[in-house]
């Protein structure tokens, strides 16, 4: 019989403390990222992730998804998540979501082990496959990387991401719904110029949001003319300046023009803290001038602008339900994918106000 791989002996294989290795493989923070790939990549090596099995406590969520099929254990559950754009565990958004899967899994007693891999180069190495139960991909993943994964057999499941080509399980928040709504409620205010603000390439989610925006207008029967502002619907950045310079720039010439929309809809919270600091450099006032609206309700990333009205997405229950997906999937290998959509709530604050100019065209 071989002998047991101890989280001890990967520490004295890297010369690091057995605490270090535990935050590593935990997906805790406190650790750099390149300690917690080699780690990994040491674990997998000797060993050490085939041999785990730990048994999940049963739930509520558990009856609620169903529990056969997870009498021999459940394993550890790999989270992939590459450290991308701005989607890091330290963001407000993307951090928020690791934290609901590492609670769940911690009620359920399953193992976490988080990877940043970019590409499917290196998977195998990086661990054991026959050591997981399952997987569970955070935001944008490369196809190649998730295709591996299909191709080891593992239970995948998708947060807040979607790739035609890949069959999985996916959770994300209803962003069309709420998209609608918070137009709806800009309409309720008298607001007849709105335009939307967000590359509708950049995710599925600012896609939704879109389609939102735009069936709330048309059930209005609101004309809405996106061709003078199509730059604001391709924002090439992602940092908040350099929105910002795009966004100033597309809405500059609609000052003299008088053109200007009494209402801008942002896909995201970053995205209106661009087009809030855009406008005020424009001589703009916000709200009296120009409503603002935002999607995500990332306060706490963007201070300037806390009395935005935006759509609260519980990131948490994302990250939980994910978790309740994967364990009902791991129970029901062959049932055909499922997509679950999360509700979000309009947060109603100070950035959009009934328009000041009523020279608009009527309902």
């Amino acid at each position: 019989m071989s002998q047991k791989i101890t989280m001890q002996e990967i520490a004295d294989r890297l010369s690091v403390s057995k605490y270090v290795v535990s935050k590593a493989l935990s997906g805790k923070s406190g650790v750099s990222e390149a300690t917690r790939q080699r780690v990994m990549q040491m674990a997998g090596q000797l060993g050490y992730l085939a041999q785990k099995k730990t048994f999940a406590a049963p739930t509520d969520s558990d009856k609620r998804w169903g529990t056969q099929g997870l009498e021999e254990g459940i394993g550890t559950v790999l989270v992939l998540m590459p450290n991308i754009r701005h989607q890091t565990k330290e963001s407000t958004y993307w951090g928020k979501i690791l934290d609901g899967i590492s609670k769940e899994l911690e009620n359920r007693g399953a193992d976490m082990l988080t990877l940043t891999l970019n590409s499917a180069e290196g998977l195998n190495s990086s661990l054991r496959p026959q050591g997981l139960a399952g997987v569970i991909g955070v935001g944008e993943i490369s196809r190649s990387l998730l295709l591996e994964v299909q191709r080891l057999g593992l239970p995948l499941v998708l947060l807040d991401h979607d790739d035609p080509f890949i069959s999985a399980d996916q959770v994300f928040a209803n962003n069309r719904d709420s998209a609608y709504r918070i137009v709806q409620y800009l309409l309720g205010l008298e607001h007849r110029s709105v335009q939307f603000i967000g590359n509708t390439a950049f995710s599925k989610s600012f896609r939704e949001r879109w389609h939102g925006f735009r069936e709330a207008l048309e059930e209005a029967g609101i004309a809405y003319s996106p061709e003078p502002f199509q730059k604001l619907l391709h924002l090439e950045y992602l940092d908040a300046h350099m929105q910002e310079e795009q966004i100033r720039e597309a809405l500059r010439p609609h000052l003299e023009r008088t053109t200007l929309p009494s209402a801008l809809v942002c896909a995201n919270d970053r995205v209106a803290f661009a087009a809030v600091a855009a406008l005020r450099s424009l001589g703009v006032s916000v709200p009296d001038e120009v409503s603002v609206t935002g999607f995500d309700n990332n306060e706490p990333d963007y201070p300037g602008v806390q009395e935005l009205t935006t759509v609260n997405v519980t990131k948490e229950t994302i990250g939980k339900r994910g978790v309740d997906v994967l364990f009902w999937r791991i129970a029901n290998r062959d049932s055909p994918a499922e997509t679950i959509q999360i509700r979000g709530d309009l947060i109603v604050r100070k950035s959009a106000v009934t328009p000041r100019i009523h020279n608009l065209p009527p309902m």
